[in-house]
């Protein structure tokens, strides 16, 4: 059995980090970043974000991120993760974990970020002398704050089914507004209709992909019903947080429904008793971000209070296929937003889900090193994390692959 390590950040004006080995709970390191270091590793993480910051809109933060930063080319993005590397991880912790790799045991690397922490690319981390890949040493999943564990709802799960909510048309949001579709005029033929292979799990039930994407009618009353008796959720489409003190608490899902639109946020979601499943993706923009902020309340957090074991979430706001073939001409035959959901969908059927997402995303890597091509952009596919509940997220009943 592989063994895992434990990394938890701190931060105040400096930036500090402890780590052991979860089956040596006496032998703790430590380490820390002074604040000069730390404001400009915001800095950097800043400029590669595809978010808007300065006089910035959205469009032009996309262009930016998906052209002109570190993260545009391969060169950059190993120059960026070399960097990262050396500022976050201890030789002692490096040497340590080439030595599981070298008894055949990729260890799983178990981390509680705090805020700067949270902004990192983790999947692009290069460490040691040789630059290696993180992932291609370990398998990463996050971890909640411990004072969630203590408060989170014990999960009562029963149902089998697979709730997919996919694009979902925002009442009284138009196709190309800020709240419009994410994927598209769906067509019969999308990538997405491998969803289908859920078959009568699936809910809503759906005889083709026509039938399940850019729903009316998946409310909120429809959604809770649904989730409180099912295996997994899947969420793609709009996540959003305000911009006041509780941004995290008002963080929100955006649903189909009748005017006028209410999304359901994280603070209902918990304040209501909302049951969620065992496993959810939330694919959407920003959709793990909370942990950004010294007092962590969002979506992820909130489904982990409410039920959920794993979530999969995504670290920052994410392309859009439209995007990607619009800036890179090489991408028109690739949808790699697509990509992401079935890569995590799939994942989740797994016993071990980290492990599964893990070598897609190591699989991703490897194609944007022997390419550079936007369609094999790191700002999809690594921005997607995993935070489990209690350091495990196996399932206790293998999910029957459909």
């Amino acid at each position: 059995m592989s063994r895992t390590l434990l990394v938890k950040f701190t931060e105040t004006d400096n930036l500090y980090w402890s780590w052991r080995w979860q089956d040596t709970p006496g032998e703790v390191e430590a380490g820390r970043l002074k604040p000069e270091f730390v404001a400009g590793l915001r800095q950097a993480l800043a400029h590669f974000l595809p978010e808007p910051h300065g006089d910035e809109d959205g469009d032009a933060a996309l262009k930016r991120a998906l052209t002109e930063s570190l993260l545009a080319t391969p060169d950059g993005s190993l120059q960026l993760g070399q960097a990262l590397g050396q500022a976050l991880f201890a030789a002692e912790m490096v040497e340590q974990l080439r030595a599981e790799r070298d008894r055949g045991s990729r260890p799983r690397l178990r981390i509680q970020p705090s805020p700067t922490a949270a902004r990192v690319p983790w999947a692009l981390v290069r460490i040691g002398p040789e630059l290696e890949p993180l992932i291609s040493l370990v398998n990463l999943e996050f971890a909640p704050p411990a004072a969630l564990t203590v408060s989170a709802r014990t999960p009562n799960h029963r149902g089998k089914t697979v709730v997919a909510v996919i694009d979902p048309r925002v009442p009284g949001a138009a196709p190309t507004s800020a709240l419009g579709s994410v994927l598209g005029r769906p067509a019969e033929n999308d990538p997405l209709a491998q969803l289908l292979r859920h078959g009568a799990l699936l809910r809503p039930e759906a005889e083709n992909y026509l039938g399940l994407a850019r729903r009316r009618d998946l409310d909120r009353a429809w959604l809770r019903e649904q989730l409180a008796d099912a295996a997994r959720f899947l969420y793609v489409g709009h996540a959003t947080s305000g911009e006041t003190a509780d941004a995290g608490a008002s963080a929100a899902l955006h649903l189909a429904g009748a005017a006028p639109h209410v999304p359901v946020t994280a603070a209902e979601l918990v304040r209501d008793g909302w049951q969620l499943p065992p496993r959810c993706a939330l694919i959407a923009c920003g959709s793990a971000n909370e942990l950004r902020d010294l007092e962590p309340m969002g979506l992820t957090l909130a489904a982990l209070n409410c039920g959920a074991e794993l979530v999969t979430a995504t670290s920052w706001r994410l392309p859009t296929d439209a995007a990607i073939a619009f800036f890179g001409e090489t991408a028109a035959d690739r949808q790699p937003l697509r990509e992401l959901v079935l890569a995590v969908d799939t994942a989740h059927e797994f016993d071990e889900p980290v492990l599964a997402l893990a070598d897609w995303q190591r699989e991703r890597l490897r194609a944007w090193e022997a390419s550079g091509s936007i369609a094999d952009t790191p700002l999809v596919w690594a921005a997607a994390v995993s935070y489990a509940r209690g350091g495990r997220a196996k399932q206790t009943e293998k999910m029957t692959r459909l």
